[in-house]
């Protein structure tokens, strides 16, 4: 009788423990499948409803264009997946980033009431420059554009 309590005790702790692990990696969001994000493989911008640049495959075609001392119209930055289907992510702790921007020639302003994947350039002196635009995901990129070329007038 000692035998079968204690091997019914041990089975019994066990099977709680397995079942306890199981139910905190359930609720890991690193393995939920709730937390996954989508997974750009390009970029689109439009301008007006028109492409004005698009990286996708590694490479750049098309450019932004701005007047000196003057703004663009609102640009919306659509991601490419694999298919070349166009989404703009809803995740909350997803945004968009930019960086290596010569700011003394132009510079990215986006307004709240933009919404979080458009934005203007601001042409600040004429000049070439460019700028890459990132994915953030919890303030790591999960995915950077190439250099987009950006040309002031």
């Amino acid at each position: 009788m000692k035998l079968f309590n204690k091997f019914s005790t041990n089975t019994l702790l066990i099977t709680l423990a397995v079942l306890l692990i199981t139910a905190t990696a359930c609720n890991n969001p690193a393995s939920s499948e709730e937390e996954e994000h989508p997974e750009p493989a390009g970029v689109l911008l439009k301008m007006n409803g028109q492409e004005i640049a698009r990286y996708e495959d590694n490479s750049v075609t098309g450019q932004i264009e701005v007047n000196a001392g003057e703004e663009t119209t609102l640009i919306r930055l659509f991601f490419l997946d694999d298919s070349g289907n166009e989404f703009q992510p809803d995740e909350p702790e997803l945004s968009l980033q930019w960086r290596d921007i010569n700011t003394a020639i132009a510079d990215v302003e986006q307004h709240s009431e933009d919404g979080k994947w458009a934005f203007h350039i601001h042409g600040e002196a004429q000049g070439n420059t460019s700028v890459v635009f990132q994915l953030l995901h919890d303030g790591h990129s999960d995915f950077d554009t190439q250099p987009i070329p950006v040309v002031v007038n």
